[in-house]
This record gives structure tokens, C-alpha cells and sequence, in this order.
């Protein structure tokens, strides 16, 4: 069979009415030479199965398969992203849904710029089916690779860029780790080859419930229990200063040096930002956080009008 350009793959678990949601967002794409690859990762309600048997019935561009064993979040993202066959691949959570200009938004501007290496749209969040909040956009065009990672783990929140399109074979080289924060650490090994940018035309939607916007649940899911599951963005930190400073290969762009200095900068933005925030709140100072906030968004949007 002819390869489709784009392949989109959604590791699923136990919510089959987002599920059919999700399926039917990607095949109502302006893009229509698309596969989607849907894994179901050994959910116990058995219409997840159903939904996905009978998305494959009703369009031969889904592709469905159930696990006989329950992977885990990491291998069941690394399992459709392996079973792809497109030239450009994107994630989709089971509980999102897409624009119907996205992936072709995506896809035109790799191709137009050989620089950029991931190109996502504006992630807006949903709580009980209303939105709530817009994620800041995430661009990193810096002609330095250790200034690219650096600016991502100085602003990656809820990580859209995750859901973003990108060559298949870039992702495949890039390893999506089991570990607390292994999706922030692929997307930083993604900016330190090239630039990642955040098209503010068109949006993935996000649903805010789910083991992902719990943080002591998610640590627990990786094996992290008691102080370090209600902090694991020490564990985070500690993960990325070690891939940076000398486990990836794809920082081999750096030299030795910069290798360091970009793992050590990077490690104190995320300890700052989200332990350090921590500490204010509980020292009641979370106006400050407020207020901060309140302004970098006034920045971005002066920034975005410019």
C-alpha cells in the first residue's frame, strides 16, 4: 500500500465516547492523505475496542489494534509511533480533538522551512467541556541549539508542542523515555537538532482531566512515591541534567562544554519555575505569582500584535 504523508497516532485507554471524538477530528482533516493509528492499551471497558473496530470499518484510513497486554503510557505512545507509516507523524491524547486545518497547517510549514523540526498549533485546555486557558506559545528559532532547550524548559508547561508534526524518522531517533517528564525530555532532544514553532492559527484541544493533569497520581504511575511524588519536578530536573550533560546523543550538537552549562541552566528553570513557585505559595506570596504571570502574558500578547 502507498505510504500516507501524515500518520497520526493515538494511544488510547479506557475513554471510548473521546476516543470516537479524537478518531473522527483526524479524518475530518483538510489533510486527507493521513493514516490514523489507534492503540488500545489493554483497556478493561470493552468499547474501547468496539469504538476502534468499528472507526476501522467505516474508514480504511484507521488503523486499530488492541494490546493483549497493558504497555504503559511511554511504550504505547513509542507502539504507534513505531507501527507508522507516513512521512510526517503527530500524537494525539484519546481525549483531544484538532482543528480541521491543523495537520495541513503543520505539515506545509516543515515543509517550507528545512530549519524547523516540529511545528504544533495553539493548545487550548478544556475543564468539563469549557475552555479555560490558552497554553503559551512555544518558539524556539534560535540558531543555537543549547538557547533553544534552555528557552524550552524555561516556558514547556502542559507541553503542546508534544502533539505537534514532525518527520517521522526525527521522532524515531529521539526517544521517548519511561520516566516522569520523558515526553519534555523528547521534545528538548527535537529543539537541540532544530527549531520547534507554534503556529497561532490553529488549535489542538485539550481536555485538562485525565492521569496527565494529576501530578501526584502521574508520579505514582512511574514508580515515585512520598516527597518525590508530591515534587517530582526534582526527579525531572535531575533526568534532563543527566540526558543533556552526556546520556543523549542528540546533544551531541554541543560541545562538551555547552553540553553542561545548557544541562545545568535548564535543570535550575525547571526547579525554579515550579518547585521554587511552590515555595512562594506556601510562604503566601502567590500574588507574586499572579502578578508575574499576569504580565508575561501581557507580553506575549504586545510580542504577538508585533
Amino acid at each position: 500500500m502507498k505510504s500516507p504523508l501524515l500518520s497520526v497516532g493515538i494511544p488510547a485507554y479506557d475513554r471510548p465516547a473521546t476516543l470516537e471524538r479524537a478518531v473522527r477530528s483526524v479524518l475530518a482533516q483538510q489533510l486527507r492523505d493521513l493514516e490514523v493509528v489507534v492503540s488500545d492499551d489493554a483497556s478493561p471497558d470493552p468499547a474501547v475496542a468496539q469504538t476502534g473496530e468499528r472507526l476501522a470499518r467505516e474508514d480504511a484510513r484507521v488503523r486499530f489494534m488492541r494490546q493483549p497486554t497493558n504497555l504503559g503510557h511511554a511504550a504505547n505512545y513509542v507502539w504507534v509511533l513505531q507501527s507508522a507509516r507516513g512521512e510526517f507523524f503527530m500524537w494525539l491524547s484519546d481525549d483531544d480533538w484538532l482543528d480541521p486545518g491543523y495537520a495541513r497547517r503543520c505539515v506545509e510549514q516543515l515543509r517550507a522551512d528545512p530549519s524547523a523540526r516540529l511545528v504544533c498549533g495553539l493548545a487550548r485546555y478544556y475543564r468539563d467541556g469549557a475552555p479555560v486557558v490558552d497554553e503559551r506559545p512555544i518558539d524556539l528559532r534560535s540558531r543555537r541549539p543549547g538557547w533553544r532547550v534552555v528557552r524550552y524548559f524555561g516556558r514547556v508547561n502542559m507541553n503542546g508542542p508534544l502533539f505537534g508534526v514532525a518527520r517521522r524518522e526525527d521522532l524515531l531517533a529521539a526517544a521517548f523515555r519511561d520516566v516522569v517528564g520523558g515526553d519534555w525530555l523528547l521534545v528538548s532532544a527535537i529543539a537541540a537538532q532544530g527549531q520547534v514553532r507554534t503556529l497561532a492559527d490553529v488549535h489542538i484541544h485539550r481536555s485538562m482531566s485525565g492521569l496527565g493533569s494529576e501530578a501526584e497520581r502521574l508520579s505514582r504511575s512511574f514508580g515515585l512515591r512520598g516527597f518525590l511524588a508530591r515534587h517530582h519536578h526534582l526527579v525531572v530536573a535531575a533526568n534532563l541534567w543527566r540526558e543533556i550533560a552526556w546520556r543523549d546523543s542528540a546533544y551531541d550538537v554541543l560541545p562538551r562544554l555547552a553540553r553542561l552549562t545548557t544541562a545545568t541552566l535548564s535543570a535550575a528553570a525547571v526547579l525554579l519555575r515550579f518547585p521554587g513557585v511552590d515555595m512562594l505559595r506556601r510562604a503566601g506570596l502567590g500574588g507574586l505569582e499572579q502578578r508575574a504571570i499576569a504580565w508575561v502574558r501581557a507580553r506575549d500578547r504586545r510580542s504577538a500584535r508585533c
